[in-house]
């Protein structure tokens, strides 16, 4: 969470859980729920001759954590599932990793009970191999902290979840463009000036989405932003310059503080002394959007 900022739950990762459980009950018949261990499977790799790597983790519904590993490991993950109803993969072959745990449609004949706790992958990539990181996500609680690792390439799609993302440190590659897809959902960006992205595109659909624009900022840099139905606040530090252009409703309402207004362009106060820029392409459907100066 940004200091001084409390966001208004959706609870889409719980109802995410919910719905699943109530679907295996239905399937289930007159069967009672009751708890059920989830078995642990673990698989990790040593770096050999990579130079860079392609990494695919799709996941259905649960808790996700991925981070930095260890030097010298190319990856490391823990996963926790209910083998009944989930089907896990952790495969590495030519560069490119693998990492999936997915739902099945149906239980299958004589299941009569869930897991009592959320199923869960723990993902540790390497510090010192660039990579190609795409995330496919349907829903639950999600942590995606990039600090360390570097990065080519990112693509996140999200589901219905509350899923935080996170960079301490600037990335040490350049990435030309980002893409973050967001459904139903809560999401938290923090240290997107740590990215070193070129251009960094959000599309959200319905939920909170909060974007902490803090970081190094290593060059100017451009920022889309897509709402559909919600809230958006954008944190700005104010070493930023920041210049908007809104194309959206008259429904959606901007609260601009430290921005001068003509037509659909706000330009912030700071834009002609700023050490580095950033220009954000706006739609908004319905909802509210809001800017806010940290030091």
């Amino acid at each position: 969470m940004i200091p001084g900022f409390r966001t208004c739950r959706l609870t889409s990762s719980r109802l995410a859980w919910l719905i699943m459980v109530a679907g295996l009950g239905a399937v289930a018949g007159t069967g009672e729920l009751r708890a059920q261990q989830l078995r642990t499977l673990s698989d990790s790799r040593r770096v050999t001759n990579e130079d860079r790597i392609e990494v695919t983790v799709r996941y259905g519904i649960g808790r996700l954590s991925v981070r930095r590993g260890p030097a010298g490991l190319l990856y490391r993950t823990r996963m926790r599932f209910d083998e009944r109803i989930a089907t896990p993969t952790a495969e590495y072959e030519d560069g490119r990793l693998e990492v999936a745990l997915e739902i099945e449609d149906e239980p299958g004949e004589g299941y009569d009970e869930a897991p009592e706790e959320m199923p869960s992958i723990d993902l540790e990539l390497p510090p010192d191999i660039p990579m190609d990181l795409e995330l496919l996500f349907i829903g639950g609680e999600a942590e995606v902290d990039l600090t360390g690792m570097p990065v080519e390439r990112l693509a996140l799609n999200i589901g219905a979840s509350d899923t935080e993302l996170r960079i301490s440190s600037v990335n040490s590659e350049r990435i030309d463009s980002a893409r973050i897809n967001v459904g139903v959902a809560d999401f938290e960006a923090h240290g997107l000036g740590n990215l070193n992205a070129g251009h960094v595109s959000v599309k959200a659909g319905l939920g909170l989405v909060t974007l902490g624009l803090e970081g190094d900022w290593p060059e100017d840099a451009q920022l889309s932003i897509k709402m559909g139905l919600g809230g958006l606040r954008i944190f700005i530090p104010e070493s930023l310059g920041v210049r908007v252009r809104h194309e959206g409703s008259f429904l959606a309402s901007i609260d601009a503080d430290g921005f001068a207004k003509r037509r659909d362009v706000y330009t912030s106060h700071n834009w002609n002394r700023a050490g580095r820029r950033l220009e954000v392409d706006l739609s908004a459907t319905l909802g509210s959007v809001e800017f806010v100066w940290i030091s």
